[in-house]
Formats: structure tokens, sequence, C-alpha cells
């Protein structure tokens, strides 16, 4: 897929001067920029999703797109509690467990 964007003189400057500097062409630069800005929209989404009860942890992570422990750890970054079911609870509780069991056996 092709797009065409017009960029301000000021901007364009200023990734002439980034691709020279990282030793990187303009076009990945470019497509960088946009992917690093999804991943940010996805993960904004996912934890506003998350934060107001429309959704689990773990479809906020797979909205977000990354694993449910990383998103524990990014909510816990930015001080948003867990809001843990008793289900989810339990889960990690038996995981726990199974590697406690697992570290003795070796």
């Amino acid at each position: 897929m092709e797009i065409n964007v017009n960029i301000k003189d000021d901007y364009l400057k200023w990734l002439h001067e980034i691709s020279k500097e990282t030793s990187t062409d303009k076009e990945d630069l470019i497509k960088a920029s946009i992917i690093k800005y999804v991943k940010e929209y996805k993960l904004r989404k996912a934890i506003r999703k998350y934060t107001d009860g429309s959704v689990s942890l773990g479809k906020a992570s797979e909205i977000a797109g990354i694993p449910k422990r990383l998103l524990m750890y990014k909510l816990q970054e930015i001080g948003i509690p867990l809001n843990l079911s008793e289900s989810d609870f339990n889960k990690g509780m038996e995981t726990i467990t199974k590697a406690r069991k697992l570290k003795k056996s070796s």
C-alpha cells in the first residue's frame, strides 16, 4: 500500500537531520514512527478499556498486542491497580505453586 503525506518544511528538515545522524533511510524513519504511534495507541486504548472495567486484563493485553505480564508491569508503572477477579487470582496462585514444585524437584 502506498500513502502520500504532505509534511511541513520544518518537519522535513528534522527528518533529514535525524536520517543523517542515525544513518537511517527517511522512509524507514517514517514507517518506524507510524508503527510506534499505533503500538502506543493500542496500549492506551487497552488501558482505558481495562480501567473503565469494560474488558478483562487478558482482553486488554490482546487489544494492546502484548503479553499479560508486560501489561501488568506497564499498569503498575503508571500507578493503575490491577482489578483481578477471584479466578485470575486463583490462576496466579496455581502458577506460583507449580513453579515452586518445579524448583524443588530440580
